[in-house]
């Protein structure tokens, strides 16, 4: 769960939008745009015009990144596919909001993300990583404080006894992933674990620029080794 989840629901969005358009006229079963709402858990987009949804997703990568630094984006994709009826091109063009990207990730994460943890859990508990003792998560700040409080009940640690918590990888640069953080971990120790003592030392730890590569990097590394 990252980057690659925003750009994929982005991409969904965009099918929904661009080709629902022409939906009053055909069959809910119409083979270009059926399952561009997959039932599974996967994000991935699906339309039957493999250029097309690769220039969505080109589109897509763009505008979250833009969205990472910005409110809105303009997507622009020409000449995307062609009208049947009037045998002319079609050109998606429209501005997004983030805030908009945003409520896609989180529907994704209530209806789709959390039921499929729970399904799992409840399957088989040795796979736990929602916890026990707070209710089902609801957005992305409540899932980042189930999940940290599911891996402190496995080790029989509290939040407090974590010297911090260091948020690396792509999705650490986008805006609601870093906010969520600041909420889950925040929902789970307040202010207090946020801030060190003497309003010093932030124990939550997110980099930005450079350093956040760097670090994936070499996070990567240090688990490579040691598998």
């Amino acid at each position: 769960f990252g980057g690659d989840t925003f750009i994929d629901l982005l991409v969904s969005h965009l099918i929904d939008d661009f080709y629902g358009q022409q939906r009053n006229d055909q069959n809910e079963d119409d083979p270009l745009i059926a399952g561009s709402k997959t039932s599974t858990l996967s994000t991935r987009p699906k339309l039957n015009d493999p250029t097309a949804l690769q220039r969505l997703h080109e589109a897509s990568t763009t505008a979250i990144h833009e969205l990472s630094n910005k409110s809105r984006s303009e997507i622009n994709v020409p000449y995307l596919t062609m009208d049947m009826t009037t045998r002319q091109p079609r050109h998606l063009k429209l501005g997004m909001s983030r805030n908009v990207v945003n409520g896609e990730v989180e529907t994704w994460i209530r209806n789709k993300l959390v039921p499929h943890l729970m399904k799992k859990q409840e399957n088989n508990p040795s796979m736990s990583v929602l916890s026990q003792a707070t209710p089902p998560p609801t957005n992305l700040a409540s899932l980042f404080s189930s999940t940290i409080m599911c891996a402190l009940e496995q080790t029989s640690h509290t939040p407090f006894m974590l010297r911090a918590i260091l948020v690396v990888g792509g999705g650490a640069r986008i805006p609601l992933v870093r906010e969520a953080m600041k909420e889950g971990v925040g929902y789970l120790a307040g202010e207090a674990y946020a801030v060190g003592s003497g309003g010093k030392g932030k124990r939550l730890i997110m980099p930005e620029g450079e350093m956040c590569d760097e670090l994936g990097v070499l996070g990567a590394a240090v688990w490579g080794s040691s598998r």
